[in-house]
């Protein structure tokens, strides 16, 4: 099991830990329900130092992009970055990650833990015949993430007023004490925030320094619970759960990503002959009246047939109440009701739009 850089660091914290794509994470700090609405009403700081980061370099470098990833590299610029699904030959889902582009020709992806080394593999099988270079660059980073509607505010105090010049999905790289750090308006909550990927040996400085900026806050510190449950409220898929190599971007309602217009990249072909032929199931989002919650792997059934899975389930804080996804075949009848069964009930589980787009669509 790896640890963080800031394990320590976490425990003198009061953290609770658990297992995660092969690291022992902290979950929580206290109330994973407190810090999930401090997050949407404030501010907080996670440390996503687990995450994979891949350099790729040389004058072939955003060519060799174009034809792994769904997405359109073209679209991107020095200073941007872009989500993209990574899919096989077959349609599947290799991976989501996000690139950032730092030169013409030098780039850096943000893989997900689990699929790190997975991901460069894959890589490195498909840059033959390309002029680039790929570094595993993962145990040269840590990230901390601060997220939150006064995130920029906080962030300011530490790196000055050119922060709130950065838009969203933009970044930039700052001289920050004796390092440099690159600092990307991303995140994985659905609120506003900001991505710090420092070089491993001035975390702790970085961290050190947030503890001050945050010392009249009530919270400080997330886990991955509250991390969790906000992007579930956002409706952004986790690898392993809402995206996988059976459940490709398409079935996933990620279409927006996938240019099928392009001349080529992998997947393409299996990827247009899904669609044609009509998609095998869908990612939906649900939500459930009552205290029990559907958990992943748990059956939708629909008229006594069983119709599909559970994704991800988890107690939505801002609604008070349970929600998740599902993958439903195209057995789906939408005039009909589904159920999950849960601890040998059945619960009626409600399809809508992520939690966190409903609500600020009353606002």
């Amino acid at each position: 099991m790896k640890k963080l850089i800031l394990n320590s660091f976490h425990e003198s914290k009061g953290a609770k830990f658990s297992p995660f794509a092969g690291w022992d994470m902290p979950i929580s700090y206290g109330s994973s329900i407190n810090e999930h609405l401090a997050t949407r009403e404030q501010v907080t700081s996670f440390d996503v130092s687990h995450m994979g980061e891949i350099e790729v370099m040389g004058k072939d470098s955003q060519r060799f992009l174009s034809l792994v990833l769904t997405q359109s590299i073209e679209k991107c610029f020095v200073g941007g970055s872009i989500y993209s699904p990574m899919c096989n030959h077959k349609g599947g889902t290799v991976d989501d990650l996000i690139a950032y582009q730092r030169s013409e020709d030098n780039f850096l992806l943000c893989v997900n833990a689990s699929n790190t080394q997975k991901d460069f593999e894959h890589l490195k099988e498909h840059a033959k015949g390309f002029d680039c270079e790929l570094i595993n660059q993962s145990s040269e980073f840590g990230q901390l993430a601060i997220q939150g509607p006064l995130s920029n505010e906080k962030i300011s105090l530490l790196l000055g007023q050119e922060i709130a010049k950065i838009r969203k999905m933009e970044f930039r790289e700052f001289s920050w004490g004796r390092t440099k750090i690159l600092v990307a308006r991303t995140g994985y909550t659905g609120e506003d925030g900001f991505e710090i990927y420092c070089p491993s040996d001035h975390l702790l400085s970085l961290a050190n320094a947030l503890e001050e900026l945050f010392e009249s806050s009530s919270s400080n510190w997330a886990g991955l619970a509250a991390r969790d449950t906000l992007r579930l409220e956002a409706g952004f898929p986790l690898y392993g759960n809402e995206l996988t190599d059976e459940i490709s971007p398409l079935q996933a309602g990620l279409e927006w990503c996938v240019a099928l217009n392009k001349d080529d990249f992998i997947g393409k072909h299996s990827l247009l002959s899904e669609k044609q032929a009509g998609l095998a199931g869908k990612v939906r989002f649900y939500r459930a009246e009552g205290r029990r919650i559907p958990r992943s792997g748990m059956k939708v059934i629909q008229g006594g047939v069983e119709i599909g899975r559970v994704l991800s389930g988890g107690y939505s804080p801002s609604i008070q109440l349970p929600i998740g996804t599902v993958w439903t075949s195209n057995d789906y009848n939408s005039q009909l009701s589904c159920e999950v069964e849960v601890r040998g009930q059945l619960v009626e589980i409600k399809y809508g739009k992520p939690v966190l787009r409903e609500l600020r669509k009353q606002k």
